[in-house]
């Protein structure tokens, strides 16, 4: 199964703290599911991961993307015209160009599972081509 992370859980599954940690690593490791990271997430990300937790974290991450040969979507030129009408449609969700960018890659991908910790944000979007995004934690 494709499933596209954002940086929530990304951030959750390094932080043993989180109350989805677990749920989140068991889906990203059970080696069952090709688990896909927009472009506009790894930057995103690792600010987060520096913060939280220092550049020592932010190396990690980083080194371990390259380890493992992560599935990186880049966003291309339609989709950032897509993310300026999601978050013109969404003004009042405040949705960002992140998770803006995340939708609009997932609809050109046909993609509608998140591995996502954003309630508010994709649970509020519809997406082109789907009812709605399955939130899988």
């Amino acid at each position: 199964m494709q499933i596209i992370i954002d940086t929530s859980c990304i951030v959750g599954l390094i932080d043993k703290s989180c109350n989805k940690h677990e749920e989140i690593k068991m889906i990203v490791s059970s080696g069952k599911n090709d688990i896909i990271i927009p472009s506009p997430v790894i930057p995103e990300t690792c600010y987060m991961l520096n913060k939280k937790f220092g550049p020592e974290i932010e190396i990690k991450f980083i080194e371990e993307m390259i380890k493992v040969n992560l599935l990186v979507e880049m966003l291309n030129f339609p989709d950032i015209l897509r993310v300026n009408d999601i978050i013109k449609k969404y003004l009042s969700l405040d949705i960002g160009f992140v998770d803006a960018s995340i939708t609009a890659i997932s609809e050109r991908l046909e993609i509608n599972k998140i591995l996502t910790l954003d309630n508010r944000h994709f649970n509020s979007i519809i997406p082109l081509g789907f009812d709605y995004f399955e939130i899988l934690v």
